[in-house]
Order: C-alpha cells, then sequence, then structure tokens
C-alpha cells in the first residue's frame, strides 16, 4: 500500500500547487483598506437591480 501511495502523492504534489493562485488579483471585487477582499460587501447589482452572479465560478469538492 504504502508503495504505491508516497510515489502517488509525489506525482500529483505539483498540480495541486499549481492550481493555488495566491497573488492573483481580480479587477472588480471590493476591498479593504489593507488590500485584503472584502467578503462583508454587497453582491454587486445588474443595471435592472438583479444580484450579478457572473464571474469565476469553480465547483467545491464534493463530500460523498
Amino acid at each position: 500500500m504504502q508503495r504505491t501511495t508516497i510515489p502517488a502523492a509525489l506525482l500529483l504534489l505539483p498540480v495541486s500547487l499549481c492550481a493555488q493562485w495566491l497573488n492573483f488579483k481580480t479587477s472588480g471585487i471590493p476591498r479593504t483598506p489593507d488590500g485584503k477582499p472584502d467578503l462583508t460587501a454587497p453582491a454587486p447589482r445588474t443595471q435592472d437591480g438583479h444580484r450579478d452572479l457572473s464571474g469565476l465560478w469553480a465547483p467545491g469538492a464534493s463530500r460523498l
């Protein structure tokens, strides 16, 4: 079991590290004075007043 687990983990580690976008700043996100995203800001609205849900969406982890 351990003979396969360690090489598989070492093979998949670079893939997960490349998925982290720590220094990528998306324009249009409300920010606090220190530059961090303001998670308490109201949702953006379209011209007709509905919430604007366009943007970058990714599926979350499955909990099956």
